[in-house]
């Protein structure tokens, strides 16, 4: 079971919400689908219960940097609670990456950023990334990520509608899945 990159994962998702909204020093859930957690972990579960249980019989994820954490099913995905000491062990710890940073602070800027501001910031840390427009019918209009992931591995779906841009952030296996 691959703990380290479930960790990582929900550590990247804190780190964005800290950027959004500021920090506060409170429990935070974050909820997966079982098809993302099978990617994160190197799992096949089936199911939220058979995934629930496994998850709280791994001893890795008894005592970790985060804390303790909760599992609960919960609409038939699982949802993971991360103890305030666990946000704040991210707060103090964690650099929120420059790439987000920027990203994020385009969305804070201008509530209608168009596509190319947001390939500008891409191209602000790397000339390689890939910018897909959507297939019609696909709840967004384009999908832009970085060829190299080591500057950041999410696909970052995008789309626009009555005057606002909005964003939301996919794992690989998560967009591939959902939209191929």
């Amino acid at each position: 079971m691959n703990v380290e990159r479930l960790l990582t994962n929900m550590q990247d998702q804190v780190l964005e919400a800290q950027i959004k909204l500021g920090y506060a020093k409170e429990t935070i859930r974050l909820y997966y689908p079982v098809s993302s957690l099978n990617a994160l972990l190197g799992l096949t579960c089936t199911g939220a219960d058979t995934m629930l249980a496994m998850l709280e019989q791994e001893e890795a994820l008894k005592h970790t940097r985060l804390g303790r954490l909760q599992f609960a099913v919960h609409s038939g995905r699982l949802e993971i609670g991360i103890p305030p000491e666990g946000v704040e062990w991210v707060y103090r710890n964690l650099e929120p990456p420059a790439f987000l940073k920027r990203f994020i602070g385009l969305f804070q800027e201008k509530h209608s950023c168009t596509i190319e501001e947001i390939c500008q910031v891409f191209a602000e840390f790397s000339h390689e990334y890939v910018c897909d427009v959507m297939p019609f019918g696909i709840d967004f209009d384009y999908c832009v990520h970085f060829l190299d992931r080591d500057i950041d591995e999410y696909y970052y779906c995008i789309r626009m509608e009555m005057g606002h841009t909005i964003y939301h952030r996919f794992m690989q296996e998560d967009y591939e899945q959902l939209f191929y």
